[in-house]
């Protein structure tokens, strides 16, 4: 018998991953910059609304200094920077920190609808707010946020201990804070219905509003966001190995639990 030929072996193809790193980068750079632009326009279109009757040419006068006083009326000047800038200023605020706290929240239960519902925070900031209203304990106005603030923080903690701590399933995560979502938006009702008359303003404030009388508000939330940005920033590689499941992210080195629990 004659030995059969031996057949090289054809080299795997290796494909360089540097080309796609650069157009995967420069991608997101065209997001971002398109985003961006979309942004400036918004917020330039939504300065010139308003009830006032001040339009386009009152506010660029009042910006150059160029309208008479006669032409003036209701200052334009004090209509876009008491009211106007403030109100753009805190909804681009408000709309970092719900991006923010929906990608900590999706990252921590690996689901892209979760949000602060998903652990009741919304719900207890909201119930907070409302006991204290409602028995009328008295604090100031902007001690408000930080009730709420407390509020939704006691739920997140409740939610985690009815699901068994910051080890436990995204599934018993979820369930348990829908449950207790449910039960304290009722008991926000329940208050609202019985105390009307001392919880009348919570509507609002239960809906939100962009209104500002100034930017004391805006000004004042500033420093938090930038705090809890900062550290979703820091904790973005834990959780985006989060995303893997809590069995390959402890493989990898993630501390699954006290990444949770921050």
């Amino acid at each position: 018998m004659t030995p059969s030929p031996t057949t090289a072996t054809p080299e795997p193809t290796v494909v360089p991953v540097r080309g796609r790193g650069v157009v995967g980068a420069l991608s997101t750079a065209a997001a971002l910059l398109g985003l961006v632009a979309i942004l400036v326009i918004a917020s330039a279109w939504h300065i010139t609304q308003g009830t006032s009757g001040i339009g386009i040419r009152e506010l660029f006068s009042a910006v150059t200094g160029t309208l008479s006083p006669a032409e003036d009326g209701p200052s334009a000047r004090d209509i876009l920077l008491g009211s106007r800038l403030p109100r753009v200023g805190a909804g681009i605020l408000v709309g970092i920190a719900l991006g923010v706290a929906g990608a900590l929240f999706q990252s921590l239960a690996r689901n892209p609808l979760a949000s602060p519902d998903t652990l009741a925070v919304t719900g207890g900031a909201y119930f907070a707010v409302t006991v204290v209203t409602a028995f009328g304990i008295a604090i100031p106005i902007w001690a408000s946020g930080g009730v709420a603030f407390l509020g939704g923080l006691l739920a997140a903690v409740l939610v985690l201990g009815l699901a068994g701590g910051a080890g436990a399933s995204t599934t018993r995560l979820v369930l348990a804070g829908t449950a207790t979502s449910m039960a304290l938006q009722a008991g926000t009702s329940t208050l609202l219905i019985l105390f009307a008359e001392e919880t009348t303003s919570l509507f609002s404030w239960g809906s939100g509003t962009l209104n500002q009388l100034d930017g004391s508000a805006a000004l004042r939330s500033i420093p938090v966001i930038a705090v809890i940005a900062g550290a979703a920033i820091l904790l973005s590689r834990r959780l985006d190995l989060l995303g893997l499941g809590d069995d390959a992210a402890s493989v990898l080195g993630v501390p699954v639990r006290s990444t949770r629990a921050l």
